[in-house]
């Protein structure tokens, strides 16, 4: 997949630093895209229709008041910030993001989407849920907190695709040959670490569906409250994490492109 270099972005963490841009996704992402906000998204001859936003997360662990951050927590945020100054950037936490969803989506078809949310206790599910949320009425970045900025995002897309583009998305495994992860399902997986969009993009309402839809069945299968679902690490990956963000791109490109009938099409581009 090219050098390290050659990527916009990477995790702290080396075995996952080789996700990188996806030019042909975002080719492909673009054409099923009608947005569904009333206000229009900010353009600018670099950024298109992709918002000068930067997200990201931070919970808090368990028992600890939301007040501040460690600032070792967010020590990799300055080359985000610094490559992309005229972004503007925002730190949201867990009373924001509640305050958020309950006034952002008021509409009856967003109730159980809402109390979901809101009983989720998981940060690990809250979070994914968040970000999907964020990208969906806002669009802009996300970017998890231990990511590092190696291109200015105005850098991302191809020249060519900069009047088109709607999502960007990058490859976090790709087996090719090889042989498969642990707990992770598909020969390929997106990565949902780091994403672009513009605002209302269809992908992160059926992400943001499905996800629910799976917490509640994970409820009844351990017969217990969202409030106290404690899902394995497979089952996260598979109901909010990228495993299951995996599944909703993929049903994506294939509504763009039928001639696609596999993530393998998708190995070594």
């Amino acid at each position: 997949m090219g050098s390290l270099a050659a990527f916009p972005w990477r995790k702290r963490k080396d075995v996952v630093s080789f996700c990188g841009i996806l030019a042909f996704l975002t080719l492909v992402l673009t054409f099923r895209h009608h947005t569904e906000q009333s206000q229009s998204p900010m353009k600018t001859p670099k950024t298109f229709f992709i918002p000068q936003n930067i997200w990201q997360i931070w919970f808090p662990q368990d028992g600890v008041a939301e007040r501040y951050v460690h600032n070792l927590q967010l020590r990799e945020t300055a080359t985000w910030i610094g490559m992309n100054p005229y972004h503007q950037y925002r730190l949201v936490g867990r009373q924001w993001g509640d305050n958020y969803v309950q006034q952002r989506f008021v509409q009856a078809a967003d109730k159980d989407l809402v109390d979901t949310y809101l009983a989720v206790s998981n940060h690990g599910l809250k979070s994914d849920l968040l970000r999907y949320l964020l990208l969906y009425t806002e669009g802009g970045v996300y970017t998890d907190i231990d990511t590092i900025a190696l291109k200015p995002i105005e850098d991302w897309v191809p020249p060519h695709l900069r009047g088109a583009a709607k999502l960007v998305v990058g490859i976090e495994f790709d087996r090719r040959d090889g042989g498969m992860w642990s707990e992770i399902p598909h020969d390929l997986q997106f990565c949902q670490w780091t994403i672009a969009a513009a605002p209302g993009h269809p992908v992160f309402r059926a992400m943001a569906d499905r996800a629910v839809s799976s917490l509640h069945e994970l409820a009844v299968v351990y017969n217990t409250m969202m409030t106290e679902l404690k899902p394995t690490s497979f089952e996260t990956m598979n109901s909010t994490g990228p495993a299951a963000w995996t599944d909703v791109v993929f049903e994506q490109i294939q509504q763009a492109r039928p001639d696609i009938t596999a993530l393998a099409n998708l190995s070594g581009i």
